[in-house]
């Protein structure tokens, strides 16, 4: 894994207590995937969920009971997105495209994983944190249900989930 984070875990203070503390807005970010590749897939997401991180320790096996010791691998939950389909199918094109050229194909050749980064703006829309997936690539697209019973206009909406390698904040 190339990413390298050194945590200090001795007992001196290694931050200080923040004196203004604003709440995240759940509802200020933005996803950005790859502008030459994958241009219209990024708009558009409505829902992108930081994903689960667990640690399992390795377990010790004993006649009455597994211990479970220090913590050895990381575990990543996949990046879930929902996003609006627009009228053209033109990111969910993209997506099923980009997942149609990964089955199938030699593994030499281009690049096929691309890094993503959750942008997250405060209430300023200032920047002010980012997190990027690396290596990622969609695992799962959702269906599209069509249905014609629907009195109101409700936009069609995908699910795209994404495998990364890790993803780190900048």
């Amino acid at each position: 894994m190339a990413y390298d984070l050194e945590v200090n875990f001795n007992t001196e203070a290694t931050s200080v207590q923040a004196e203004n503390q604003s709440f995240a807005n759940p509802s200020t970010f933005r996803l950005v995937i790859d502008n030459l590749k994958f241009p219209n897939a990024q708009y558009n997401v409505q829902l992108a969920s930081i994903p689960d991180l667990s640690v399992p320790g390795a377990a010790l096996n004993t006649p009455k009971r597994n211990i479970l010791l220090g913590a050895d691998k990381l575990e990543y939950a996949p990046l879930a997105l929902t996003f609006l389909v627009d009228e053209n199918f033109t990111n969910y094109q993209e997506i099923h495209d980009w997942m149609f050229g990964m089955a199938g194909q030699e593994d030499y050749g281009p690049r096929k994983d691309r890094d993503l980064t959750l942008i997250i703006y405060n209430s300023s829309n200032n920047v002010v944190k980012e997190i990027k997936f690396v290596d990622a690539h969609p695992t799962s697209l959702s269906s599209l249900p069509f249905e014609v019973t629907n009195e109101t206009v409700n936009y069609l909406t995908a699910s795209v989930e994404f495998s990364y390698s890790y993803y780190k904040f900048l």
